[in-house]
């Protein structure tokens, strides 16, 4: 057991670190504010090799490992605590993945060495109005008339369509469908590509609109209205009625990253919170010299440590799978995946928390940016690959079996 990086990942830590000292750090606010586009960063993001990272070099990837991939979520979030930046960056890392997995290889050379260019995107439409963790319950229809699916239904909470719609190949999102009975659950989903654009035609038969957020405004969330929206056979990720299991691994991995993104938002607001407290005098001392203040940041702080830990040992078990080495199951995967996001989010809003307690009033007024970083890691606490209480319920049906409610 190693607790250190190796000379490569160190290597490549302090890379990243660079490129969110130069690119990302300087506008983070005014991302959040919307007055700088996430594009321009993203191409600095491709031009670095960050997008798509975990792709192969055949598709024009750097061949990166999952544990690389949570690095750079954190020192991304680092960089960026409202999130948006880590978000494009971890979206880009898992769901390209699944793609390179399930996809036909015709598609594969298509989209993805344009997405490693920043020319293209690929996000996942999961989530849909009436809920999204209930993922075996879900309800766009796919019918297969013509020799084309046909999709129709709503996608809710979906990033990176307006993305997508302005990149000029343009991008697509792994969307889940039904093509069976509903009755069948889980047996009758598929998961498709669903290109909202493609070689720089907009697809047809879909409406959508952005959201205006609270927080994590840099990056855009819209809602997918699909009417007989097609989708060409080729573009079927895995087998028909086999998409459950194609989903649910892209979780897993997306699940790891969040967790990443978490501590990096985390560790952010401990380093501001520490120069506060210790500027701060109140009774004639600073507020670090009072315990019911030293003692939570001290808390806070080993609760860090200990959460990027969890990460990185998902995020090792990940890469272990992936590579065939060992006897890491899937199983291992979603329940590490599943604790790693529960314990880093729950960190992230606590911290959040606390570090607005500390600054106090002022922490209300745009000036002092500590309640961006807090209204981007609640983005994950309510939701956003499973809530909260999903994570428990994937780490208790683990440890306690499938009778677990």
């Amino acid at each position: 057991m190693d607790f250190e990086l190796s000379r490569e990942e160190a290597l490549f830590r302090d890379s990243v670190r660079e490129v969110g000292e130069r690119y990302v750090k300087p506008h983070w606010v005014e991302l959040d504010e919307g007055k700088y586009p996430i594009l321009e960063v993203a191409s600095k993001l491709a031009e670095h090799g960050l997008v798509g990272l975990t792709l192969s070099s055949r598709y024009g990837g750097p061949d990166g490992t999952f544990l690389m991939a949570s690095i750079a979520a954190e020192e991304l979030a680092y960089a960026d605590p409202s999130l948006a930046v880590p978000v494009y960056f971890l979206l880009e890392a898992a769901w390209p993945f699944i793609v390179q997995r399930y996809a036909r290889e015709s598609v594969k050379e298509e989209v993805l060495p344009r997405l490693t260019t920043g020319e293209a995107w690929v996000g996942i439409a999961s989530t849909e109005p009436q809920g999204g963790s209930d993922v075996a319950g879900e309800r766009t229809e796919a019918r297969l008339v013509d020799g084309r699916w046909l999709l129709t239904g709503e996608k809710n909470m979906v990033t990176g369509v307006s993305i997508a719609l302005a990149l000029p190949y343009g991008g697509g999102f792994v969307t889940v469908t039904r093509t069976g009975p509903v009755e069948a659950k889980h047996r009758s989903i598929t998961t498709m590509l669903f290109m909202v654009k493609r070689n720089g035609t907009v697809n047809t038969g879909f409406e959508t609109r952005d959201y205006e957020e609270w927080g994590r405004r840099g990056i855009p969330t819209s809602y997918l209205r699909l009417n007989n929206a097609p989708v060409d056979p080729d573009f079927v990720l895995g087998d028909v009625n086999g998409g459950f299991k194609v989903v649910m691994e892209g979780f897993n991995v997306a699940r790891i990253l969040i967790g990443a993104a978490a501590i990096g938002a985390a560790r952010w607001m401990l380093e501001q919170s520490r120069e506060w407290i210790r500027g701060r005098v109140v009774f004639g001392k600073p507020i670090s010299s009072y315990q019911s203040v030293s003692f939570k940041y001290a808390e806070l702080s080993a609760r860090l440590e200990a959460a990027r830990l969890m990460v990185y040992k998902a995020a090792w078990l990940v890469d272990r799978f992936y590579r065939g080495e060992g006897s890491v199951s899937i199983m291992d995967v979603a329940n590490a995946s599943a604790m790693a996001k529960m314990l880093t989010v729950e960190l992230a809003v606590e911290t959040g928390l606390e570090a607005v307690k500390w600054f106090g009033g002022v922490s209300y007024f745009k000036e002092t940016p500590v309640m961006r970083a807090l209204l981007g890691v609640l983005s994950y606490y309510v939701g956003a690959e499973g809530t909260q209480n999903i994570m428990r319920l994937i780490v208790a049906r683990s440890l306690l079996g499938r009778e677990v409610e």
